[in-house]
């Protein structure tokens, strides 16, 4: 197949790209810079450069395509940052959506996240059934992931076959946030003294991925996926990073009010020194809550495989210990 692919500029698009070109697909990539993104340079890869928000001009980059993956988005828990998470994550959504209705794409698979979905009530794990319960938190990531989601199934309704993949907290080699790199080298010097008193679902890069290529052929249009590897408090996940790496496990949990308190400082600290601080309020507080989703469906439809975190903490641990990850 001809398949477009936006983000590809992301850890995740660009194993994307790798994983499409390995197994024979034809691949055309769309973003805002002039040229593909360096790793995929060796490919025999097609480029667009152009605005997801264009849809005229995206409508033209699909030109030839069946198959569009849409990848692109912002992520930010940063205040500041409203106009441009909903440009990207919702008016960019809606955009693309519309050009492949128009070019009558044969399939599309929209990446969103967890975030996107709510929190589960304490104690449960839940699915694609629950309901968005955060609007009016000022928690404006997950808005707009999820109202980009609902910008996507509105067009599925209207017919464009169209599915929804929502992975959580993503590991693996080729990773750019900084913060996770942070996590291994701290875990390994052993001076990460506490842990946030929430969880989450954790998402191997790989399985997501494979996910992803699965999609082509299988899922229900119209439907969204979980696509999660394990539910982890953190607490577990620090004492299970502390055994990988040989570190010093952490011994207390950050009471909630200081850590909400010093993103706060955070944010209005790091800006004055030119920095972006990688903690803030929304991360704070959202890291109090266990935020654990069930990939039983995706599993069942897309046939999704979901690695242990340790064996994913394993595989991924000299990469984010390498010199090649900390220049990022």
């Amino acid at each position: 197949m001809k398949v477009l692919v936006t983000g590809a500029s992301g850890f995740l698009g660009a194993r994307l790209v790798e994983k499409l070109c390995e197994i024979g697909h034809e691949v055309r990539t769309f973003g805002r810079g002039a040229s593909v993104p360096g790793r995929l340079a060796p490919l025999d890869i097609d480029h667009v450069q152009g605005d997801i928000c264009d849809t005229e001009g995206f409508g033209r980059a699909l030109s030839g395509c069946s198959v569009v993956y849409h990848l692109a988005g912002l992520v930010s828990y940063r205040r500041t940052d409203y106009q441009q998470l909903y440009k990207t994550n919702v008016e960019g959504a809606r955009s693309v959506m519309a050009a492949c209705a128009k070019a009558s794409i044969e399939r599309v698979v929209h990446m969103s996240s967890i975030a996107g979905m709510g929190i589960p009530p304490a104690g449960s794990i839940a699915d694609e059934s629950i309901e968005y319960n955060l609007k009016g938190h000022g928690l404006y990531y997950c808005d707009t992931k999820h109202e980009g989601e609902m910008e996507v199934l509105k067009f599925a309704e209207k017919g464009l076959p169209v599915l929804v993949l929502s992975p959580g907290i993503t590991f693996g080699e080729g990773d750019t946030h900084p913060h996770h790199h942070t996590i291994f080298r701290s875990m390994q010097g052993g001076w990460l003294l506490g842990y946030p008193t929430g969880g989450v679902m954790f998402s191997d890069l790989e399985d997501v991925v494979q996910t992803c290529v699965n999609a082509l052929t299988a899922g229900r249009p119209g439907e969204r996926y979980v696509v999660g590897s394990a539910n982890v408090s953190f607490q577990d996940a620090a004492c299970m990073l502390a055994e990988v790496l040989h570190g010093r496990k952490p011994f207390f949990a950050f009471p909630g009010p200081l850590a909400e308190a010093a993103g706060i400082a955070c944010e209005a600290v790091f800006p004055l020194v030119g920095r972006r601080p990688a903690l803030t309020w929304q991360v704070a507080w959202l890291s109090q809550r266990k935020i654990f989703f069930s990939s039983d469906k995706a599993a069942k439809e897309l046939g999704h495989k979901q690695t242990p975190f340790l064996e994913t903490i394993r595989r991924t641990a000299p990469y984010y210990l390498s010199n090649s990850a900390a220049a990022h």
